[in-house]
């Protein structure tokens, strides 16, 4: 094809070639947070308390503009009571609120 009537096209070609890159690195970073939650509820089933401690410290180092603020809020309020507490404990009480905060992002990504 000749593009010399339309100089615009081969500007318009990178552009949608950015796009469809910056596009995929977005889904890329969305699925790992969605797998890092997906690790959280199920550490959380299982009673996992070191793997909701290591769920909950990735979570904590996340930038709040990738997951939300509340997640992250909710995930250092976890992992220091987590870290200070003895060995084997059960049932923490900022657990709920952040497997709360953690449905509201999976939410928000589905829509």
């Amino acid at each position: 094809m000749d593009t010399t009537d339309y100089p615009s096209l081969p500007i318009l070609s990178r552009l949608h070639a950015r796009l469809a890159t910056d596009s995929r690195r977005v889904e890329q970073i969305v699925d790992c947070q969605l797998d890092i939650i997906e690790r959280l509820f199920h550490a959380t089933i299982a009673e996992d308390w070191v793997g909701v401690a290591s769920a909950t410290r990735i979570l904590a180092n996340l930038n709040p503009s990738e997951i939300g603020a509340e997640v992250i809020s909710e995930a250092r309020k976890l992992y220091q009571e987590l870290s200070h507490e003895a060995v084997g404990v059960k049932h923490p009480k900022h657990l709920p609120g952040l497997l709360e905060a953690c449905r509201a992002a999976r939410s928000r990504t589905r829509s």
